[in-house]
């Protein structure tokens, strides 16, 4: 079974209000883009197109993978569009294709395996992950059919009022065969007001053509969330650092308050070692055994070696 994966990055992200490629901010420790890589990187994955635009070479220096084929899109064009540029490589494959929006740093391998395995186990030609939001404004709504197969997805701004109230919307997250995405790409025309190309488009013609359009419900909506501004990168931030936090009290570290305790997800430390409260350990920090830590400190690429004690800053 051949899988690819696309992955798009080339959109600056104006709503970050930053001069910096929204792919590129930081997120616990990491760059956004970099979470992304790392989950599509632990599936059996042929090859992952990464779509790039603005700040392209930026893009190319943190990234250290020998999977990764950069395809420039000159000009944004819209998500279909950017899907278009991996033509020369993938049109005639066959096989399976991810598409995965680079600004969701929070999605998983587990998720992202269920993802393809529901889409082989439906003998789908698409498969989209879903999710269920409280308040789906702004969302494109999925229109399933009496079977539970996808007929449509409608865009906020086409929604009747009684569309607008199902909750069940578009995450942008995909599973194509590609011997169907392609000719369903060509098919694709810029009517709408942006005059760009739209990759949800593909669904209707997939649909008119009598495919099998499935989707998938990922329960947790923070999973699949993406990064649009900085309020949002706090949210993830703090989910991270959570994560962590969660992880090294299973393998063996007390955090006296993980709520108040900041670990950057490149850290690493040893069994039995005590965290105290507000502490922050960033970048490619080791810290041994048996260690006591703060409160109130902060390491940046710091060594600690075991049974050693970091007192609390006073000032």
């Amino acid at each position: 079974m051949k899988i690819d994966a696309i992955i798009l990055a080339a959109g600056k992200g104006t709503r970050m209000k930053s001069e910096k490629l929204k792919v590129l901010h930081n997120v616990a420790g990491k760059h956004m883009l970099q979470y992304i890589l790392y989950a599509v990187s632990q599936l059996d994955i042929d090859n992952i197109y990464l779509i790039v635009g603005h700040q392209k070479e930026e893009v190319k220096n943190i990234v250290n993978n020998d999977k990764v084929i950069f395809i420039e899109q000159i000009e944004q064009n819209g998500t279909g569009h950017a899907v278009m540029q991996t033509t020369p490589y993938l049109k005639n494959k066959e096989g399976y294709t991810l598409v995965l929006n680079a600004d969701c740093p929070l999605i998983t391998k587990e998720t992202l395996n269920s993802l393809i395995n529901f889409h082989l186990e439906t003998n789908a030609n698409t498969t989209i992950l879903t999710t269920e939001l409280e308040n789906p404004y702004g969302y494109g709504r999925i229109i399933r059919g009496p079977m539970g197969s996808i007929q449509r997805i409608v865009e906020e701004r086409d929604a009747s009022p009684k569309i607008k109230e199902i909750k069940e919307v578009n995450t942008a997250f995909y599973c194509f065969n590609n011997l169907d995405l392609f000719p369903a790409l060509e098919k694709l025309k810029p009517n709408n007001d942006q005059g760009e190309y739209y990759l949800t488009d593909v669904v209707k013609i997939q649909k008119d053509t009598g495919k099998n359009i499935q989707g998938l419900l990922c329960e947790d909506y923070d999973e699949v969330m993406g990064i649009n501004n900085r309020k949002d990168l706090a949210k993830a931030n703090k989910i991270i650092y959570m994560r962590h936090n969660n992880y090294l009290m299973r393998e063996g570290v007390t955090i006296l308050d993980p709520e108040t305790t900041y670990i950057d997800s490149n850290v690493e430390i040893g069994t039995d070692t005590i965290i105290h409260p507000f502490t922050i350990i960033h970048g490619d920090s080791k810290i041994g055994k048996n260690c006591i830590i703060g409160p109130h400190v902060i390491l940046e690429n710091s060594i600690i070696n075991d049974n050693e004690v970091v007192p609390p800053f006073k000032k």
